[in-house]
Order: structure tokens, then sequence, then C-alpha cells
């Protein structure tokens, strides 16, 4: 039961914003990066494929989803840096 996909929030196609948030080592971005933040670092796009991530034997499999950005790039983000515009 442990290897089990979680069920993602999103689907493919919703417009969401988005901000690395938790991920600093892998991602550098300044202090003040935050979903609370001014959206001088939030990212727009579209939700282009759900997949899933597994960082530890213990944590079980995350999802991740590959978002294409306004600005023409390609980006994963976690479900906990992903907010659905509605």
């Amino acid at each position: 039961m442990d290897d089990e996909y979680p069920l993602p929030l999103l689907v493919v196609g919703d417009l969401v914003r988005c901000v690395y948030d938790l991920y600093h080592y892998y991602y550098p971005v300044p202090q003040s990066y935050s979903m609370a933040g001014d959206g001088e670092s939030a990212k727009y796009g579209v939700i282009a494929e759900v997949d899933y991530a597994r960082f530890g034997d213990i944590f079980g499999y995350e999802v991740l989803y590959l978002v294409l950005c306004t600005d023409g790039v390609t980006r994963y983000f976690t479900e906990y840096e992903v907010q659905k515009i509605s």
C-alpha cells in the first residue's frame, strides 16, 4: 500500500499560479518567495502533465505537476507549490 500513487488535486489543462516554496536547495530563490508574496516571483501557466516522484523510502510518492508557464518555459512544481486559478 505504500507504493500506491496519491490522487492529484489538479488535472491537465488547469490554469495555475506557481511559486517554488519547498525546495530551496534545488531551486535557489529570494527569501521573500512565498504564496503570500507580492506575486513578482510567481509563475502562471497551464498544467501539461501530472507526474510522481519519490524522495525517500518512508515518504512514499509525491504529486508533481509539469507546468507550461506563460514565459514559454516548462517547470516542475509540487502539489504544495501550485494554486488553481478559478
